[in-house]
């Protein structure tokens, strides 16, 4: 797999959680290279959805999504969304399992063959499901939005308003006067992490970093490496694989791998909880 440019079969590999780990550390640091990447993540998902509603994926596949993904709220929520949509339409009997010649002018599309006809509302059928996507995409933006520009709390502000974000932030290593902060995040069951910190924490002297983050002497999650700027303004985010890590309190490190020192600094601690 490349790693600046990961395809949509490997987007559908990534989502269905059948990655090799070592592709899934190459599919994570992509996300340093394209900024265009969790577009293509959420279009992938929306095919995968719409996918697995019509029934157009085979065994295998049907088997994985209902195991990985069918279980978490966010997924459960686009499954219902495009399936209302569906049997809206199957129950006015715009699908008939044999398409009768009626006379000419009493067919709801005349002059078009049954199968025209199948192709035109299955089409109508995939545009509005994409609104519906688009509408919840929409929703998911501005809630993450309004996530970063707060401090992190224990409980999520937009669970407690009905929206499941695509990712919960968590902000870390910001006043550090007074010691490393110890946030407490009640995670949506099978959901993702954001973590995000000040790019001025990773200093000048390492070219390459990597955050992890540590359960006692265990190494329960750490990212790829990837490259330190020259500059002091902006934040640094990291995506975390859903439901990764297990609940459970964890130290966050900023690591210098290639620091002759191998010198490391705490973000903080982070105290993650399952719904």
């Amino acid at each position: 797999m490349s790693a600046l440019a990961p395809g949509s079969e490997e987007i559908r590999d990534y989502l269905l959680r059948r990655m090799p780990d070592a592709a899934r550390g190459r599919f994570e640091e992509a996300y340093f290279h394209d900024d265009t990447l969790l577009d293509r993540i959420e279009t992938e998902e929306d095919a995968l959805v719409s996918d697995y509603v019509l029934g157009r994926l085979d065994t295998a596949e049907r088997r994985l999504f209902e195991e990985s993904l069918l279980g978490t709220p966010y997924y459960k929520d686009r499954v219902e969304t495009t399936s209302r949509l569906k049997l809206r339409i199957d129950a006015r009997g715009l699908f008939p399992d044999r398409v009768e010649a009626p006379a000419a002018d009493a067919r709801l599309f005349p002059g078009r063959s049954g199968t025209g006809v199948a192709f035109s509302l299955l089409t109508l059928l995939l545009v509005a499901a994409l609104l519906s996507a688009l509408r919840l995409k929409s929703d998911l933006t501005r809630a993450r939005l309004e996530l970063a520009a707060r401090p992190a709390r224990a409980a999520d502000p937009a669970a407690q308003a009905g929206v499941v974000p695509l990712a919960q932030t968590v902000l870390l290593g910001g006043d550090r006067s007074a010691g490393p902060a110890i946030t407490t995040l009640r995670r949506t069951a099978g959901g993702a992490i954001l973590l995000s910190f000040p790019r001025s924490l990773a200093g000048r002297t390492a070219s390459t970093l990597s955050v992890a983050l540590i359960d006692g002497n265990r190494v329960a999650w750490e990212s790829a490496a990837f490259p330190s700027k020259e500059m002091d303004e902006g934040d640094v985010s990291l995506r975390l694989p859903p439901g990764v890590p297990p609940a459970g309190s964890y130290a966050v490190l900023l690591r210098a791998p290639d620091a002759s020192d191998k010198a490391e600094t705490l973000l903080g601690i982070l105290e993650i909880t399952d719904r």
